[in-house]
């Protein structure tokens, strides 16, 4: 399981390679007013790989990087219910087996 601080140097890795962090003293600032569609998409994605979560639709708005907080209390907390439910590769890979088990 990853500490906080863990999940927010990540964070900040992805969103400082993408170009669309700061830091200002303490506060982290996301130039959120800058960032398009395709580039919302891009941290998205990054995040789902770098930390193996799915982000549902939900969060496919701008709303997402409302702060720098915000993304590693999301990412946080997908974290911490991910390991009571199984990932969506261990769910495809036992509906997989399942199928196979009734083919002769």
């Amino acid at each position: 399981m990853l500490t906080r601080q863990e999940i927010e140097e990540k964070v900040w890795e992805i969103l400082d390679n993408l170009g669309v962090v700061d830091k200002d003293g303490e506060e982290t600032v996301i130039h959120s007013e800058e960032i398009d569609s395709v580039q919302l998409v891009s941290i998205i994605v990054e995040i789902e790989e770098n930390f193996d979560v799915e982000i549902s639709d939900e969060y496919m708005n701008p709303e997402f990087l409302l702060s720098f907080d915000h993304i590693v209390d999301v990412v946080e907390d997908l974290l911490n219910n991910s390991d009571a439910a199984p990932s969506k590769a261990n769910t495809d890979a036992a509906i997989a087996d399942t199928q196979g088990d009734d083919n002769p």
